[in-house]
């Protein structure tokens, strides 16, 4: 779980083009959450993150920096091909997700259709997305501070991964 968090600060703190931010800068913002790591854990991380989310570096002069593709949606694999075919039928997500997520979901959304409402206590975040694995392991990354409350099939798949997490950690 610690890595999954960090992983998350980091997608938290790297800008969109054309800013960028350097491994330095980015163990700086972990310290401030509280997660300690060397600057080769965290180089390392951003490689990994690269390989799933449209991250890039900058290496024309050091140190190198790292930014978001300007218009990529987050998660790219959930974007529906431009031909309009998809393996998964699109549907309407909505997810209910604690306040610490703020930042994270409006600076950088899962999608451009994204919607986000806020009433104080939580955010509701609609989109329209195919579900997918990947849109499950995200729900995941995210543990206690996202809820989802639609499409069923989703909550339920949801679920189904819990429940076989807890049977791999039983409480002892």
């Amino acid at each position: 779980m610690q890595r999954v968090m960090r992983y998350l600060m980091l997608l938290r703190h790297i800008p969109r083009q054309p800013q960028k931010i350097d491994v330095s800068s980015l163990c700086d913002k972990l310290v401030t959450h509280g997660i300690d790591v060397s600057v080769r854990t965290v180089q390392r991380n951003l490689v990994e993150l690269s390989e799933v989310f449209p991250l890039v570096a900058d290496e024309r002069s050091r140190p190198y920096g790292w930014s978001i593709v300007q218009d990529a949606p987050l998660l790219p694999l959930l974007s529906i091909p431009s031909d309009g075919k998809s393996n998964f039928a699109v549907q309407t997500v909505k997810l209910k997700c604690q306040p610490c997520l703020r930042h994270f979901l409006k600076s950088q959304p899962l999608l451009p259709n994204q919607k986000i409402e806020e009433n104080g206590e939580s955010i509701l975040l609609t989109a329209q997305l195919p579900l997918s694995k990947e849109l499950i392991s995200w729900v995941l990354s995210c543990g206690p501070y996202a809820e989802v409350l639609e499409p069923k099939q989703l909550r339920v798949e949801i679920a189904k991964q819990l429940q076989k997490m807890v049977e791999i950690y039983p409480r002892s």
